[in-house]
């Protein structure tokens, strides 16, 4: 199945790969590809940048493997580690750490090499050149052929350049290896006169693939065999996951860090309590994901790196959590990758917001999450550090929510969850526990919170804080009008409390303005005539109460 594959934003439509080809480390099991065929070969340069994004392609096929283990012929091929299935035929393969290998077939022909041809030696780097050859295999032609014959079979194969290749389904891989292997069958029997075939192949390989991601041919044969000359193309069809990262660690020395996708830098300067847009990610193939310094030069500085296999069409919450410091954290729990794989970016039925809840405080007890305001009771029931709970499909309303300790009678902190007036009806969210319950026992850090991540990424939108019964009495004291507005709005303060400021987020959760409201009276004017049409989050506070209105910019 071929797929139309358009990359936004972090991704930069990249894989990144050195110029040494390695064993990849490929998934345990089943490996499926999905490779779209032209019946010709393609015109390319033996140097690269390659760009392959005006080819069109006549055909599709399937293209699997699966472990010798899995094989009911696997005491017959005791060097293989892999069987390809193609075209209805097996090869059967080893993939080690000195070399690919090739060790017979099932096809049109049956054969066992007691010695396996190694077809690229590991590691492999470009301008290397390899030779090497198996002779007298015994094989026999399926539905009947001669007797006794004979295999001898010899490869050249060379690693010509290394660059970026630009697909038909238009993903980009940077730094892929463009290898030529030339192998030779001589066929027949023994004294005769044989059948010599030729097969050229440019094979352009990124690492972690058990198939070249391209693959040009032309065969043809010679002797006691018809000239029966043919050529073709295969393409890799991309396969794609979706990936939100949310960076959550509170220690101050990862505040802002590099994320990396393989070599490729992901995510610069990478804020703590930031999230990313929801992006596509290779999928079926390992990857690794490393954190490092900001403003690194490169992921050999990465302080953590996790090898993680995404599933084709899935959805994946990625979020940061831990401590990276040896000192000055109680408790000082481990950095490390959270990863969450039935993620969604919408949710699953009009009128409601999916919330995925994740704990992500360090210092913070397994929790309860019990909801006030509505009586909803009880969201979420014993929740401890780094685990996720499953999408709460809320309806859209504004809610009042405690985190309490596991038996539900001590609270812990009380915020307002204003979904109803965000206008956050049909989105999927991910609520965050954040920060440290007791900062003075955690170098001062960020106090705790909870922490929305939208979709869109962004900044979290931290839930405001709720103190007690004047948060609902200052909210039916203040109003925010007209709404919709085009140039201005007023707020107006009806109680007797002074209020402090009024900070204005944009649904992607960016601050857009942080107003001083200490000289305020019963109202001020607030000039609106600069912000992008759009839905606003106001939070505005004073006292020891704090409330959220929504502003509408026309």
């Amino acid at each position: 199945m071929k797929k139309a594959l358009f990359f936004i934003c972090l991704f930069v439509s990249q894989i990144t790969f050195s110029q040494t080809l390695e064993m990849p480390n490929l998934p345990d099991g089943l490996i499926t590809y999905y490779v779209s065929f032209k019946n010709q070969l393609i015109e390319f340069s033996d140097d690269g940048d390659w760009d392959f994004s005006e080819v069109t392609t006549d055909s599709d096929q399937v293209i699997q493997l699966i472990p010798i283990a899995d094989s009911p012929n696997a005491e017959d091929y005791p060097n293989a580690t892999h069987v390809k299935f193609e075209d209805g035929f097996q090869f059967f393969l080893g993939f080690e750490p000195t070399g690919y290998t090739y060790n017979g077939e099932i096809s049109f022909l049956n054969s066992v090499y007691s010695t396996p041809l190694v077809l690229t030696p590991y590691p492999f780097n470009v301008g290397d050149t390899h030779t090497d050859g198996v002779f007298n295999i015994p094989f026999e032609i399926v539905g009947g052929g001669p007797p006794e014959l004979y295999r001898d079979h010899e490869v050249v194969t060379t690693s010509l350049s290394s660059g970026s290749v630009t697909m038909p389904d238009g993903f980009v891989y940077n730094n892929v290896t463009l290898v030529k292997s030339t192998s030779t069958f001589t066929d027949g029997q023994t004294g005769s006169s044989p059948c010599i075939t030729t097969l050229e192949q440019w094979l352009w390989w990124a690492q972690g693939y058990a198939i070249p991601i391209i693959e040009t041919r032309t065969m043809s044969s010679t002797g006691q065999c018809a000239p029966n000359p043919s050529q073709y193309t295969k393409f890799l069809n991309t396969q794609t996951a979706r990936v939100q990262v949310i960076h959550n660690s509170a220690d101050a020395a990862a505040e802002t860090v590099d994320v990396y996708l393989n070599e490729t830098l992901l995510i610069p300067n990478f804020e703590f309590r930031t999230a990313s847009p929801f992006v596509d990610a290779p999928a079926g193939v390992e990857i690794e994901l490393s954190v490092a310094p900001p403003n690194s030069s490169g992921v050999e500085e990465a302080i953590y790196t996790t090898a993680v296999t995404l599933s084709a069409d899935e959805t994946y919450i990625v979020v940061a959590d831990g401590i990276v410091s040896g000192s000055g954290y109680n408790p000082p729990q481990p950095f490390g990758l959270q990863i969450y794989d039935m993620g969604r970016e919408l949710a699953d039925e009009s009128g409601n917001t999916d919330v995925l809840v994740h704990h992500g405080s360090t210092d913070a007890p397994t929790v309860d999450i019990i909801e006030t305001g509505v009586g909803a009771g009880t969201l979420v029931d014993n929740i401890s550090y780094t685990e996720f709970q499953g999408y709460l499909e809320l309806p859209t309303a504004d809610y009042i929510i405690d985190v309490t300790d596991e038996t539900g009678s001590v609270t812990v902190a009380s915020f307002q969850a204003p979904l109803a007036s965000l206008e956050l009806d049909g989105v999927a969210l991910v609520a965050v526990a954040t920060g440290f319950l007791d900062p003075s026992q955690n170098s001062d850090g960020p106090a705790f919170g909870i922490g929305v991540a939208l979709p869109t990424g962004g900044p979290l939108v931290m839930l405001p804080e709720l103190l007690g019964n004047q948060d609902h009495e200052l909210s039916n004291a203040i109003a925010l009008y007209p709404s919709p507005a085009k140039e201005q709005v007023t707020l107006s303060n009806r109680s007797n409390t002074a209020l402090e400021t009024a900070m204005i987020y944009d649904l992607k959760g960016k601050l857009v303005s942080q107003i001083d409201l200490q000289d305020m009276q019963s109202e001020r004017v607030i000039d609106i005539s600069s912000y992008a049409t759009g839905v606003y989050m106001v939070h505005i506070t004073g006292g020891q109460s704090s409330v959220v209105k929504r502003l509408i910019k026309e």
